[in-house]
């Protein structure tokens, strides 16, 4: 019965694609946001690094939070080359709250940049009537080469430089609590498709939630893992513990 109804949520809401339009959020002062001295201090390392500085005063604090998670974790752990043209997939964007710090980490490493997030379940209504869509084009407004497709990744078949996959559900539980068919749930077919993507060279950044599914992960991705760590982050908590995995072909 379970599967049932998100089969039929799932499918009307695609057919229709119901939401309010025109999306957007008002600045807050980020005065009050209490990082200590060594978190300060990396936050305007940041700021400066991949001129963040507009955004800081364009955003909620708790999206400028996020942000910085972003690219803090995009720094400390994805060192990439210069290079002249990049491109980049994000998997499973929802509505791709991250955008502008993964936009200005990568826009710095090269002079093109193309950055394509995939979202199976983009047409997803929040309390707002906003769907996950029309939130994403207000995170990309402005992000030259940034492009936001509703559609499944294996229906992908471009190459890219870099991929960032964060929370893949490889497990039944948290697809079928965010409302998705069982037939969606198919890890290994995913994350192989997603390795094809890759050009040569090219690496890919997976974070996984729990220790159960870094597990899991770590098995799927099996002799294709470089590193992987517990991630930990001074501007950004989330309830559960954050693993984060480097893949290469």
């Amino acid at each position: 019965m379970f599967d049932l109804k998100n089969r039929i949520d799932f499918y009307l809401r695609n057919l229709i694609k119901l939401s309010r339009t025109d999306y957007s959020e008002l600045n807050e002062p980020k005065d009050g946001i209490s990082f200590n001295s060594d978190e300060k201090s990396m936050e305007i390392k940041l700021l400066e690094r991949y001129n963040f500085h507009s955004y800081k005063n364009s955003s909620t604090v708790v999206n400028y939070c996020q942000n910085l998670y972003t690219l803090y974790f995009l720094d400390k752990y994805f060192n990439i080359p210069q290079k002249e043209n990049l491109r980049v997939l994000d998997i499973g964007s929802k509505n791709w709250f991250y955008a502008p710090a993964q936009y200005h980490y990568f826009k710095s490493k090269c002079n093109t940049l193309v950055m394509d997030g995939v979202e199976l379940d983009a047409y997803r209504l929040y309390s707002n009537l906003y769907s996950r869509y029309e939130v994403a084009k207000y995170y990309i407004n402005g992000l030259e080469g940034a492009n936001y497709i509703a559609g499944n990744l294996t229906d992908i078949q471009r190459e890219y430089d870099y991929i960032i996959w964060i929370l893949p559900f490889v497990t039944k539980y948290p697809l079928r609590r965010w409302g998705l068919p069982d037939k969606y749930f198919e890890p290994e077919v995913l994350f192989k498709h997603a390795l094809s993507l890759l050009s040569q060279n090219g690496k890919m950044l997976i974070i996984n939630q729990g220790e159960e599914e870094f597990e899991i992960q770590k098995n799927l991705a099996e002799g294709h893992i470089s590193y992987s760590t517990e991630l930990e982050s001074p501007f950004y908590n989330y309830l559960n513990k954050r693993f984060l995995s480097i893949i290469e072909v």
